[in-house]
């Protein structure tokens, strides 16, 4: 009962509210979400029109605050249905609820799911979207300095003028015609930029493998195909997000390392809340709410990313629209199969998320386009938009020759220098007193390893220019099929009954019209169906060509979706534990002293960071069992994990060379000579797949984790199936 409390913490007279809708609105809500759930798994793209640039303004949507209300309460009955924790017997169960591809309207019910999103709140979002845009530009120098230092120096190419779109028509043989034709080709070339002549701070990669400068036309043009690719799927992901009328929240996660976590700093600074922020006006705006959820987690639990990619869907919403991904100092050799994993598991999630990697260094003239396994990724998977954003990179684009100061003593990367060469500390620490101690902290590029807040600004602003910049694209598009009288969800999400609209005979020239926009404005192109993902370049297909995401059941800190496995059956002698942690865990020193001084207590809290190791853990020298119920609808593999806490190397004694603990799968028990430690060291692959570990799938698979007795501590902190 403890989720349905806080719903009535949450909403403080809602019920008087609830009772105070029209029967009419609720049925037409309920009406949605019955259109909504026989949508079709398809996704678009579009044709952009000169047109397509002009305002309109309209009226409000009377049924708007109600429709929303109704959607998060819906929301969040359906969360309580598929995720309890029982308290009392220290049990969490999970339920699934995430496992449904993201449907649009079918064609024959678009003209029946009504509008929300009307012209008056384009106007307002494309506003509140341009007010930042020319904020970003004025803060870092003007358009060109700001692209390029936001824009430019992603991994791979973004191309966010309008013209960036796959048109239907677009083959292999004409995505550039081996023409140079973008602004921005010369970007990752270190001779077309001021970077400095001494390569003594950050080093300047040898081969960048996607500079257009040393490609083939015929590479060239399908470096332009990428980029269109990208664009694509970048403004269709907004686009959906403002229409889909059961849409209420827009939703971006990050998995990642103490890094993404915000260490040693406050949890207020950590890049993912300063995104939070500068985003949240532009959602606003449109009615909906943003969440820019945390998840990092530090490495004293001894995970890492080979076993954290496969708890997506818990340690984030299912239903997250984009997914960030951050283990700079994590990983070696072979990172490459988790950041495919990932890419390809977004996939499967409801809203297929883009999925995109913040690396906390960088190069001076690419952001790791040095990798051959990188480019590839890139290339790979363009059309699901998958890319990287580097700081430093991010930093050297500007033109502030750090070289030449890293030759004369000043290392703007090294730790706790403030300022980057353009800004002294943040933008929300120009707001403060001079003599704030705060405002000298704030403008920390790196604390040690770890960014500082300014250097998280960065990385923040990055994210927020191009997704916002994608967003207005998006309105431009949406703004011309109202103005056109066209139904605004089908050039979203009908991949039947098509249209294209024709110049009339007195148009045609020569054959072609003298309107060729009007032609082409239409058009859609279905981008890659789930069932032709390409082949894995990087990871196992047996793990990774899997038609559901791993379902996994993480017992750590925090966590934000449902749990993927629920709990038989457990005994008293099993109690779930959480490392506890005051305000000032992981906080800086000089944060520490300052905030203490001021003794204000909302300060702690907004510092405090979310993680925390956990798990369910006994050591009675009693027996004691705690039984998992593996979802078998979901296990195509076959693949059966245990993890445990804490350490990087922690399995091996707890669980391998542990004769007090054993495993049974219905009763059978598993045998400890085929199994090893995957993915990482902290983890048990119990079952490697159904065939070649001699199982069968089976209508029910239960998971017996048992204790003998003896002097013997056991922690599990995940169980992970495929």
């Amino acid at each position: 009962m403890g989720l349905l409390n806080a719903i009535d913490d949450f909403f403080t007279g809602s019920t008087a509210e609830v009772e105070m809708m029209s029967a009419s609105a609720a049925n037409e809500q309920r009406e949605q979400a019955r259109l909504l759930n026989e949508l079709q798994d398809e996704e678009e793209t579009f044709g952009l029109t000169e047109n397509s640039r002009r305002l309109s303004s309209g009226g409000k949507d009377p049924c708007g605050s109600a429709n929303l209300l109704l959607s998060f309460i819906g929301g969040v009955l359906l969360i309580y249905s598929t995720y309890e924790y029982g308290v009392d017997n220290g049990v969490k169960v999970g339920g699934g609820g995430f496992d449904h591809p993201y449907r649009p309207p079918t064609s024959t019910d678009l003209d029946a799911i009504s509008n929300t999103f009307t012209k008056e709140t384009l106007h307002d979002t494309r506003q509140a979207a341009k007010d930042l845009i020319y904020l970003l530009h004025n803060y870092y120098g003007g358009e060109n300095k700001a692209k390029a230092m936001l824009v430019e120096s992603w991994q791979a190419s973004w191309n966010l003028e309008r013209d960036a779109f796959l048109f239907e028509n677009d083959g292999i043989d004409d995505r550039g015609n081996g023409i140079n034709n973008d602004d921005d080709d010369s970007v990752n070339s270190q001779d077309k930029r001021t970077l400095g002549k001494k390569n003594q701070g950050v080093k300047k990669a040898n081969n960048v493998f996607n500079n257009p400068d040393d490609m083939t036309p015929e590479q060239l043009s399908q470096h332009h195909h990428h980029k269109k690719e990208r664009t694509t799927k970048l403004v269709t992901t907004m686009a959906r997000a403002l229409l889909d009328p059961e849409q209420t929240k827009f939703t971006i996660g990050t998995i990642g390392s103490s890094v993404a976590a915000g260490h040693d700093n406050c949890h207020f600074d950590s890049y993912e809340s300063q995104l939070e922020r500068t985003l949240t006006p532009i959602f606003a705006a449109a009615k909906i709410d943003l969440q820019v959820q945390n998840a990092g987690e530090g490495g004293g639990c001894g995970d890492n990313h080979k076993n954290q990619v496969f708890c997506v869907t818990q340690n984030l919403s299912p239903d997250v629209d984009i997914i960030h991904y951050s283990w700079t100092y994590f990983e070696k050799e072979g990172a490459e199969e988790q950041r495919e994993q990932l890419v390809r598991w977004a996939q499967r999630m409801p809203r297929r998320p883009m999925v995109h990697h913040l690396v906390a260094r960088g190069k001076a003239n690419t952001c790791e386009a040095d990798s051959k396994e990188n480019v590839a990724l890139d290339q790979t998977y363009a059309s699901y938009a998958y890319n990287a954003f580097c700081i430093q990179t991010g930093l050297y684009f500007g033109g502030h020759d750090y070289d030449t100061e890293a030759a004369n003593g000043i290392n703007r990367f090294g730790w706790q220098h403030q300022g980057d060469g353009y800004h002294n500390t943040t933008r929300y620490g120009e707001e403060l007193p001079d003599d704030d101690p705060r405002k000298v902290s704030l403008g920390a590029v790196y604390r040690n390893w770890h960014p500082g807040p300014l250097g998280f600004q960065i990385a923040s602003d990055a994210f927020a220019y191009v997704y916002v910049s994608g967003l207005i694209l998006a309105l431009d598009i949406i703004e011309e099929d109202m103005e056109s009288g066209t139904n605004v969800f089908e050039r979203w999400f009908n991949a039947k009954g098509r249209r294209v609209l024709v110049a009339d005979e007195g148009d045609q020239q020569d054959g072609h019209s003298s309107h060729p926009a009007d032609v082409v404005q239409r058009e859609l192109l279905q981008l890659p169906p789930l069932e032709n993902m390409p082949d894995p370049i990087f990871c196992n297909p047996i793990y990774c060509s899997t038609p559901h995401p791993p379902r996994c059941l993480n017992y750590e800190l925090p966590t934000f979706g449902p749990a993927g496995i629920n709990v038989e059956s457990v005994t008293d002698d099993w109690t779930l534990w959480h490392e506890p942690n005051n305000w000032n865990y992981m906080v800086g020193k000089v944060d520490i002293a300052i905030f203490k001084k001021k003794d204000d207590p909302e300060w702690y809290e907004k510092c405090a960071h979310l993680d925390a190791c956990g798990g369910m853990t006994t050591s009675s020298r009693r027996a004691g069992e705690i039984v998992y119920d593996l979802p078998v609808e979901h296990m195509t593999a076959g693949l059966v994990v245990i993890c445990v806490c804490c350490g990087k190397k922690i399995a091996e004694s707890m669980v391998l060379n542990n004769d007090n603990l054993v495993f049974q799968l219905n009763g059978r028990v598993l045998d400890k000579k085929g199994m090893d430690l995957y993915p990482a060291d902290k983890c048990v692959r119990l079952l490697k797949g159904f065939e070649e570990s001699g199982y069968q799938k089976e209508e029910k698979m239960l998971l017996s984790v048992g204790v003998l007795g003896g002097d013997t501590e056991v922690k599990i902190s995940h169980v992970i199936v495929l």
